[in-house]
Formats: structure tokens, sequence, C-alpha cells
């Protein structure tokens, strides 16, 4: 006999592929002033088909394959501009109102942060920022920026954020002489400094990311971010994230209501002043800390762990890092490892005075970078490489700029572009580069305010180790096996799961 189910089966994917050919007739057809199309390898569907496989690096795969400064990819309901140009990037980042960060905003408010009708009402106000009045989405931009730009404000919340962060590290017993039995580094790193990062935004004192249960609920978030964007029958196709995302707004709810936020960092209560102000729903106050979190512990968390897997899996990378570094802090030579001494370390002056430093940081987001900056072209817009060469972008459309394509253009990296070398931003034309090609923080006018915060913690916690601890890996041959690259939508530099 026939089941029910071997009739559905094939009924329902011939009904999928005749709704594809039938959305896919009614696209406009593809203008020559376009940027060139490229086929799927599989009719109609094979661009979906690769980017759920591959993710952000399938962008990667088709701009190798093509070798097009930009193109197109149809996606069967709209279009997708890949672009890999690092001068067609600064043409897009300088068109901001009409090449737009917004919609994307509206759509992670909507999807991940579940936003009301009303808080999205608020957020999705002037998308083309025409009008000059105050809105929620500007006003808090504007707010966050001023507090994490290089002043007393961002000093104030590095040194809460980075003490936190050293002080969970130097307290922690799985990292004593003692325990033989090894850290999972990732893992490890993912779980002490989401606490203690989030002691410096929300108070040691309240912090909700204390209970474990909104901490894993958050990084089940992060992992089944993609699914959960669906908003496709979440408790089913990503139960763990769908329920992880409970677990958070529920706990970071009750330290709203609280009240607990009046003694937390200066972002924090600003923030709430803002969304006040403008009358956004109380649960959206809380959705929005998804968002918060997010931009704080994605990216700069793996970014860490990508550090300390270069520093230590190169004994000479390390020995030059730790020679650097021990000259700004014991000018006068290192103190008797046997005399329990406390040593105060500005890293500030460490950054200055031996700049190797910051150019091994760059360079590790330069290479492990693999984000995808995100646009949506509200309006026909015609951008130009500065050389002859211009291209019309459609109204409704996407576009990507993908970090992994643009950091390995020679044409500004140089015949090395996909080496590591850690004296790159020393040796580099500081001119040569632009701000376009170095995509780790993104770009524009959605460039991430946390970049400078992000920088000094990743410097901070990168001296800290390399002066106080020696890592090696727990394998039989003891050789370092060094994670894969994630191609995740949310995450820029790799997987911690």
């Amino acid at each position: 006999m026939v089941s029910n189910t071997m009739i559905f089966l094939p009924g329902c994917c011939a009904s999928f592929v005749l709704i594809c050919l039938i959305i896919h007739s009614l696209k406009p057809r593809h203008d020559p002033a376009e940027p060139p199309l490229i086929p799927p390898h599989v009719s109609i569907i094979g661009h979906i088909v690769g980017l759920l496989r591959e993710g952000t690096g399938y962008y990667t795969k088709i701009a190798r394959e093509c070798q097009k400064p930009i193109f197109t990819l149809d996606l069967i309901k709209g279009k997708l501009y890949v672009v890999t140009s690092p001068r067609l990037v600064a043409a897009c980042d300088r068109r901001a109102k009409t090449v737009s960060f917004v919609p994307y905003v509206i759509e992670f408010a909507r999807r991940i942060m579940a936003w009301t009708p009303a808080g999205l009402d608020l957020v999705a106000k002037d998308v083309l920022e025409e009008n000059s009045t105050p809105i929620l989405r500007t006003g808090t931009m504007r707010a966050i920026h001023q507090l994490l730009q290089p002043g007393p404000s961002l000093d104030k919340t590095a040194a809460t954020i980075v003490s936190s962060v050293l002080e969970s590290l130097l307290r922690n017993e799985q990292l004593d002489d003692s325990n033989t039995d090894g850290v999972p580094l990732f893992r490890w790193l993912r779980n002490s400094l989401s606490v203690a990062t989030t002691n410096g935004i929300y108070g040691s004192e309240h912090n909700p990311f204390q209970d474990p249960e909104v901490l894993d609920g958050f990084w089940a978030v992060e992992k089944n971010f993609a699914l959960l964007g669906l908003m496709i029958y979440p408790d089913i196709i990503a139960p763990h994230g769908s329920h992880g995302g409970r677990r958070f707004f529920s706990g970071v709810q009750k330290y709203y209501a609280s009240g607990a936020y009046k003694n937390a960092s200066d972002l924090v209560k600003t923030r709430y002043r803002i969304s006040t102000k403008y009358d956004l729903p109380e649960s959206d106050i809380v959705g929005y800390d998804i968002g918060l979190c997010t931009a704080f512990l994605v990216n700069t968390i793996p970014a860490i762990g990508w550090t300390l897997c270069h520093v230590f899996s190169k004994p000479e990378l390390l020995a030059e890092l730790r020679r650097g570094i021990e000259a700004v802090v014991f000018p006068d030579g290192e103190p008797d490892p046997k005399q329990a001494t406390n040593t105060t370390v500005n890293i500030a002056q460490v950054t200055k005075a031996f700049p190797f430093l910051d150019s091994f940081i760059r360079e590790v987001l330069r290479v492990q970078s693999n984000n995808a900056s995100a646009r949506a072209v509200l309006k026909d817009t015609l951008i130009s490489d500065g050389a002859g060469s211009t291209y019309l972008l459609k109204k409704g459309a996407m576009l990507v700029m993908p970090s992994a394509s643009i950091h390995a253009d020679t044409d500004v990296w140089g015949p090395t572009s996909q080496q590591f070398d850690p004296t790159r931003f020393l040796n580099m034309d500081k001119g040569k580069i632009l701000a376009s090609s170095w995509r780790t923080f993104g770009g524009g006018n959605s460039l991430c305010p946390g970049r400078f915060l992000a920088m000094h913690e990743i410097a901070s916690i990168l001296v800290v180790m390399v002066l106080k601890y020696n890592i090696r890996p727990c394998t039989e041959d003891g050789a370092w096996r060094i994670p894969a690259t994630r191609n995740h939508i949310s995450t820029s530099i790799f997987d911690t799961s």
C-alpha cells in the first residue's frame, strides 16, 4: 500500500517548484546597467541552497569563481548584490540613506528582539532619514556612539568592564597550576567573559547573566540565529534557541522591573532613559538587550580566543609579544617570580609604546573576520568605482559586503593578502588603506560604536595572558587544532560552540 506520506511529499516538492517558477517569472528582468548576474549552478534555487549550506562563505566562493568587483545573485524573491571591491564598498557607505542599514535594524527588532507593533512603528520612523526631528532610532544610536567614543565616558566604561574581566581571569580556579585536566579554551572564554563583560554593563550585583539560565539562553539564541530569523514555527525548527530566548527575556525583564538598571553602566542607564522618553514599551526595552549583548559578546569573545590561538601556537610570536610588553610594563627589569608582587598595567601606554601589539590584533581580525555587512536599496542608486565603471542598484534589492573577500583584495593588501602577517599594519602605508578595506567592525554610518572598547578589551586580556600564563593544547601529539571559521550571519570571527 502507498502511504499518504509518499503521496504528500512529492506533491509538496512539485508545488514548491511551481511557486518558485511563478515568483521568478513575475520579477523584473535584469537591467544591463546593474551588476552582472551570476547564474546558479542549480537553476532557480541554487543560490538559496548555497547560502543555507555555506552561509557568508558562499559569497566568497562565488566571488572567487567569477572574479567580479560586484555581482548579482537571483534569490527567487529578490536580488542580492554582492560587493567585493573596497572602492565600491566606499561608494555604498557614502550613500547610506539609500543603500541603508536601517531595514535590517527593523527586521532584527521584529525577528530576534521580538518587539511589539508599537515598538516597530517607533523604530521604523523616517527610514530614509530625511527629517531632522529626533526619533528613537537615531537618538539611541547617537547616544551610544557618544558614550563609546574615546574620552572620559569610554574610559569609565572600559575600566569597569576590563576590571571585571581581569578579576574573573585572575581568580579563575581552572587556571590554577594544580589543574592538570585542561580547560576547553573557547567554551571557558565564552562563559567567563560573558559574565565578566556583562558585570561591567549591568553592574555586578544584579547582573542577569550570573543566572546560568540567562547565560545559556543568550548563547542558544545566537546559535539558532538564522532559524529564529525565519519566524516559521521556532519552537519546532529551533527549539533550543526559542526556549533560550524566553529564558533570556525573563531574566532581563526581572532585572529592569527591580530597578537594578539604576546602578548599571552609563550605557544601560542612557539607553533606558531614551527608550522611556519615546514611550518604547517595557517589553521592547527588555528585547533590545539581546541586541546590546550581541554587540558586546558575539564577536569580541571569539576575537579574544583567536588572538590567544595565534599567540600561543607560534612560539616566536609569543616571544616577540612577551618581550615587547615586558619592556613597557617592567622598564627596570622583571620582578623576582619567587616574590608575590602586584603590577599595574597601563594598556594604552603599552599599545602606544609597542605598536606591534595593535598590528597583531588587527591582523588577527583581518584574517579571521568573515562577517558580511548588509544593506537594503531604498531608491534606485548609481555607484562608481572612480575608475570609469558605474553600476545601477535597483530599489528593493538587498546588498552585502563580505569582509573575507575584501580582506583578501591584493590591490590593497598585496600578494600576501591571504597569509597571516602580524607586522602587516606596521609596514603598510596608512594612506593606502581605505576605511572600506578593513571591515571587521563594518563601515559607513553603521560602523560599530563599540570598536574602541572591543580593541581595548582584546588588548587588555591578551597582555595579561601573555604576562601571566603559558597555554598548550591538551592533545596527544601536543599540536594545536585551530577551530574552523564559522560562516554565520551574526558572528564575524568563529564558532564558540
